[in-house]
């Protein structure tokens, strides 16, 4: 049996020990509550199970553990058995962070072979106190909400940083962007489910791919969209694309219309 564990870091190893968790196995058996239908595509399964686990000092701490067999990708690497997608999120995950950029605190990954079947666990801290975007944009008590702005503002700082670094996330919806607010500060942003994250060369390219679909899946009220736009062409160093941008998003956006449902 091939296997391959890797801890974040020392604390984060102890933490999961702590809980009986300081295994690839363990992590794999342990129950927990389901917050998405398990997906039993492409010939294999997955599933996302939200546990609670308790700190040193007896306090909560609520984490997600992320569960996959036979859910690989094929490249240059790996050109015949493939590699885990959760493997392709938690570099992914890695690269964020290297950058400087927030993303969700990994606590453990995992892979390993057993009988032909290829297994990944990839755990993170939960998003405590996060919303999605979305969820913001559905609240009726958000819209004229004087946080909104600040809330849009964040979203394309961290939009515009992953764009800058040349990582198109390749599926920025709005579900995908969690965002906290407090009293005190600007509001923390996150971006998840990071599988299909990749480099390319053009920032532009990357603009058209990630603001189309943002546009066409987030019910953006008022002039929050306007906003948004505003605010990311500024902090991507875009200002000279502006109108062009403008275009080829429309573009898109027509283009889409134009397929059946």
């Amino acid at each position: 049996m091939r296997l391959r564990e890797i801890f974040h870091s020392e604390k984060t190893r102890d933490l999961l020990a702590h809980n009986g968790l300081g295994s690839f196995e363990s992590l794999w058996k342990v129950d927990g509550r389901f917050i998405e239908e398990p997906n039993y595509g492409r010939g294999g399964r997955s599933g996302i199970i939200l546990c609670e686990i308790r700190r040193a000092d007896g306090q909560p701490l609520k984490i997600i553990i992320k569960r996959q067999e036979n859910h690989a990708f094929r490249s240059l690497l790996h050109p015949l058995m493939g590699a885990p997608t959760f493997f392709r999120e938690y570099k992914n995950i890695r690269r964020l962070e290297k950058r400087g950029i927030p993303a969700p605190e990994i606590l453990f990954y995992g892979e390993r072979m057993v009988y032909g079947n290829i297994q990944a666990v990839l755990a993170v801290r939960f998003l405590e106190g996060y919303r999605s975007l979305d969820e913001i944009f559905s609240d009726p008590g958000e819209r004229n909400n004087q946080k909104l702005k600040e809330i849009i503002d964040s979203v394309a700082t961290i939009v515009a940083q992953v764009h800058s670094s040349r990582l198109q996330h390749g599926c920025l919806y709005g579900k995908h962007i969690f965002i906290k607010v407090s009293e005190i500060g600007s509001p923390d942003v996150r971006l998840i489910d990071l599988e299909k994250m990749r480099l390319r060369l053009s920032r532009f390219s990357i603009a058209i791919h990630d603001l189309g679909a943002l546009f066409r899946r987030a019910k953006w009220p008022g002039d929050s969209w306007k906003l948004f736009l505003q605010s990311y062409l500024i902090k991507a160093g875009l200002e000279s694309k502006e109108k062009r941008l403008y275009k080829a998003l429309g573009e898109k956006i027509e283009k889409s219309k134009e397929k059946p449902a």
